[in-house]
């Protein structure tokens, strides 16, 4: 009979018929390496009594020695069985099997967002000696630019950031003609293809990475800090969250300078759009830490827990496993 089968990498379910036992072939969901167990009893599995072994003619070949057409050929019968499946699970489980699938697919595709903005602002920061301003202001207080522009060229979006004018603030005509070339990586995995908001911000006022600038200093409401400068465990200091639109403009856009203000946050995740992280994948919200390491970061956590993940020397004990549970 079918064995449901959960991904190690992305925890998708799907149910694998028996003459697919003990094969690899690669996730339908997160494109990881998977290896199948041998789950099927012997009498049902493809003749020739080994593991991954099956038949053609009078000659039997296995999986591991096959010529590489022929595993090819084999680890692509295997992702069409495994996306096959995915249907079966939902006519024979239901609506929820088919959430999760589609859960964990979207919580996958918002880790791999965040890694690379966290590599990006990383990046920067070894470039700049800090990370980069959440907004640059004129001396007048007009908003000019979004970190998210400034870490464009390390996100592969060199010509990108040359067409922006960093003359003109982020809502010039110039420069909102560039909202439809949102980069992918800024946007949720849930939204529609063109959305033009971001889904990922960083977390700005006393305590965090991000402190507000001197009051002599009129062109920075911000003074970002540098790795270094983090005593805190940096695998447990947020480095930038996901979190829902916080903008209130009818079209948003992506260049608009906007951040969570620790000030308004009370720390329970999803509970308020444009103040709290989450409330984009069910369950809690996505996180990268300042050593670029990913994490979901889950709605039961303790506010007091995840007000001690935002601060970058407050030296909470926290237990080693807080964002791996």
């Amino acid at each position: 009979m079918p064995y449901l089968f959960t991904c190690t990498h992305c925890q998708t379910k799907t149910l694998v018929d028996d003459r697919y036992s003990g094969q690899s072939g690669r996730c339908v969901t997160c494109g990881a390496e998977i290896r199948l167990p041998d789950f099927a009893p012997p009498e049902t599995r493809a003749a020739g009594g080994a593991r991954g072994v099956a038949t053609r003619g009078p000659a039997a070949w296995q999986l591991g020695n096959s010529r590489p057409m022929v595993r090819r050929l084999v680890a692509a019968a295997v992702v069409l069985v495994l996306v096959i499946c995915g249907s079966v699970a939902m006519v024979r489980y239901g609506s929820p099997a088919l959430t999760s699938i589609q859960t964990n697919r979207l919580r996958v595709q918002s880790i791999r967002n965040i890694e690379r903005i966290a590599s990006a602002l990383n990046a920067y920061a070894a470039d700049h000696g800090t990370y980069p301003p959440p907004v640059i202001r004129r001396p007048d207080g007009t908003l000019m630019h979004s970190w998210r522009v400034l870490v464009l060229p390390y996100l592969d979006q060199k010509e990108l950031f040359n067409d922006y004018d960093m003359n003109q603030p982020w809502d010039s005509p110039s420069n909102l003609e560039l909202t439809s070339r949102m980069p992918a990586v800024y946007r949720a995995a849930s939204s529609q293809l063109y959305g033009s908001d971001a889904a990922y911000f960083l977390i700005t006022g006393p305590g965090t990475l991000f402190p507000p600038a001197p009051a002599s200093d009129p062109a920075g409401s911000f003074r970002p800090l540098s790795p270094g400068a983090v005593s805190d465990d940096h695998g447990q200091t947020l480095l930038v969250v996901e979190a829902s639109s916080l903008t209130s403009n009818y079209y948003p856009s992506w260049l608009e300078p906007h951040d969570l203000d620790v000030t308004l946050m009370q720390g329970v995740i999803g509970t308020s759009s444009g103040r709290e992280m989450g409330g984009v994948n069910v369950g809690g919200a996505v996180v990268a830490t300042v050593d670029g390491r990913s994490h979901f970061l889950s709605d039961q956590t303790s506010p007091s827990t995840v007000m001690a993940l935002i601060t970058v020397s407050g030296g909470e004990p926290l237990a080693d496993d807080v964002l791996d549970r």
